[in-house]
């Protein structure tokens, strides 16, 4: 049996054109706050907060209190929800203002999605565990997790085909090293700028201040950053010079992924 409404049919309606749009007001006022920190998918629910407070509406205007019951918990599980997603890209943001930005944001289009990361059903590459639970480590020289130990592994584990990245992330540093090489680089701020724009991979470079022109090429002055920069312009592979100035590649050779003498790349 339902319960009658405690005030006239007229009044219901003004009482649930007041619930929807203190709701819809809320929602919005977040989802604009919190506009900056956007990616991927925030539409939709922002589409399902709208129903949600839609739903909400009619239940009031009804007196259907179980249905007002459903709308109010749905509408404020789809603002959190909202709100996880808003958290995790600020503080993909912050990190990055803050100077340290994703540790292999050149070895991504862009970072994953807070689903992405989440449900391992929809199959995304999980470079952020990836990072966390295999790169880091492997830097730091601490303990590193079986999984992390093969490309095969990485695969299963990550959904991440490594020595394919690899052999594209090398390529990007060939043409990087080329574009330096034949004078269409020559500021360090046109490099930066092309680092930020994902066109350019960063390479072994002298120090800041340092002019190549005036290194005796016969010395020994910055020898490995020298030779490491030629190896990309004039060898087919990864020199173990440049993996040991790659970090990405130093990583995988501490998680024994690969041996520096023999690389796949």
């Amino acid at each position: 049996m339902s319960t009658p409404p405690p005030i006239s049919e007229k009044n219901l309606t003004y009482l649930a054109l007041a619930g929807f749009f203190v709701a819809a007001l809320a929602g919005a006022g977040t989802f604009y706050v919190r506009y900056p920190y956007t990616e991927d998918g925030q539409a939709y629910l922002m589409i399902g907060y709208l129903v949600c407070s839609l739903i909400l509406f009619f239940a009031v205007k009804l007196w259907k209190l179980p249905l007002i019951g459903v709308a109010v918990v749905l509408s404020i599980g789809v603002l959190a929800y909202a709100n996880k997603k808003f958290d995790w890209r600020e503080n993909y943001i912050q990190m990055a203002k803050m100077g340290q930005p994703f540790f292999l944001e050149e070895m991504i289009d862009r970072y994953p999605t807070f689903e992405e990361y989440t449900f391992d059903f929809l199959g995304a590459p999980d470079w952020v565990r990836f990072n966390e639970e295999c790169v880091q480590p492997a830097l730091l020289n601490q303990v590193i997790q079986p999984r992390c130990a093969t490309f095969d592994l990485i695969q299963r584990f990550y959904r991440i085909d490594m020595q394919a990245a690899m052999i594209t992330h090398l390529n990007k540093m060939r043409e990087t090293a080329k574009r330096i090489e034949e004078g269409q680089m020559k500021k360090r701020s046109e490099y930066i700028s092309c680092l930020a724009s994902k066109e350019c991979a960063a390479i072994p470079l002298l120090p800041k201040g340092i002019d190549a022109n005036r290194i005796d090429p016969t010395s020994r002055d910055y020898i490995g950053i020298r030779q490491a920069f030629w190896s990309l312009i004039n060898e087919r592979k990864m020199s173990q010079e440049t993996c040991a100035l790659t970090p990405i590649c130093r990583a995988l050779v501490n998680m024994k992924v690969v041996e520096p003498n023999k690389l796949p790349f």
